[in-house]
């Protein structure tokens, strides 16, 4: 018999009794989002039959979830004080049940799923009758996790679950109720490793646009921007940087590193210019301006050595 909190009552309901409230912790005072991580281990901890690998791992099988799932703003996380879960609609996606009788993991995967020790397969009954029937990913023991984290197959299958689900009407928007039971929109605090490297890669093009600039429309662009960039939440704190800044600074180092004075040691595939990387003298992260003052373009050895050799920093 499947449980009734997956296919027979679709909203997942809390008891009656009042839940257990978790605090939203703030990065720093401007940093309004959630903070799952932190939430998660105060979760975790307050269970004293989890070891610290075993709640590693549990961080990591959410981490791994929120980055295959491909409806981040139709997906919602929340903790319970009995469980952890990814939900889309009405129906988990991923879910850790500490205990009851739907206790252990759960995953929503599609069809012919690969064998792992430990999984045993459930079919989701309230998709059995929609056009992609799906299938349940279960263990009552969380010990069973590892096998299950490193099989790509698995997450694959999930993957693809993640976005067949949304055909289904269980899956249907209820976000007025997600946001009554404190849960929160993926999309709103995850930003996934795919994501990341396309903004990446879209600064590098920014970079090299700016340096095909005349440089004094750069250094207009660099006399009226924002000193102090604006930060993004990603996993950790990035920043949005300037791309006139870090163009205006390779210019001006004219392919010689800014600390050994030696020449680029090659040049970029992209565009054949020498490959320099700019530093900032005093990190963003620490406060320092996104100025082409707080820069200096070094060669990776030297950039390197101004991160983590002695003395620390660059002078």
């Amino acid at each position: 018999m499947l449980p009734m909190n997956f296919v027979g009552n679709p909203c997942c309901p809390l008891p009656k009794r009042s839940a257990k409230i978790f605090s939203i912790y703030k990065i720093e005072e401007f940093m309004n989002r959630f903070d799952w991580k932190i939430n998660l281990q105060l979760w975790l901890k307050a269970r004293r039959d989890i070891s610290p690998e075993l709640a590693d791992s549990i961080i990591v099988f959410f981490g791994v979830a929120f980055e295959h799932t491909r409806c981040p703003q139709r997906a919602w996380f929340g903790i319970h004080p009995s469980r952890a879960s990814l939900v889309v609609g009405g129906i988990y996606l991923a879910a850790i049940q500490r205990s009851g009788e739907d206790q252990g993991l759960w995953l929503l995967v599609d069809q012919q799923p690969p064998p792992i020790k430990g999984i045993e397969y459930r079919p989701v009954k309230s998709t059995q009758k929609s056009k992609y029937p799906l299938v349940w990913a279960h263990s009552i023991s969380l010990t069973n996790l590892p096998n299950l984290l490193s099989n790509t197959i698995l997450w694959d299958s999930f993957s693809t679950a993640s976005e067949k689900i949304l055909v289904s009407p269980i899956a249907s928007d209820r976000d007025s109720l997600q946001e009554r039971r404190n849960k929160k929109r993926l999309s709103d605090f995850w930003v996934g490793k795919s994501v990341q490297v396309k903004e990446e890669e879209q600064f590098q093009d920014a970079v090299r646009s700016a340096l095909l600039d005349k440089p004094e429309l750069r250094r207009k662009r660099i006399e009226n921007a924002r000193a102090i960039p604006n930060k993004i939440e990603v996993i950790s704190v990035s920043f949005a940087r300037n791309p006139d800044v870090v163009a205006e600074v390779l210019f001006l180092a004219n392919g010689y590193c800014e600390y050994c004075k030696n020449p680029a040691p090659f040049v970029r595939r992209a565009n054949n210019s020498p490959y320099l990387e700019v530093h900032h003298k005093k990190p963003l992260s620490e406060g320092g301006e996104d100025t082409v003052a707080n820069a200096v373009a070094l060669c990776p050895n030297c950039h390197r050595k101004a991160h983590y050799g002695w003395p620390r920093g660059f002078k």
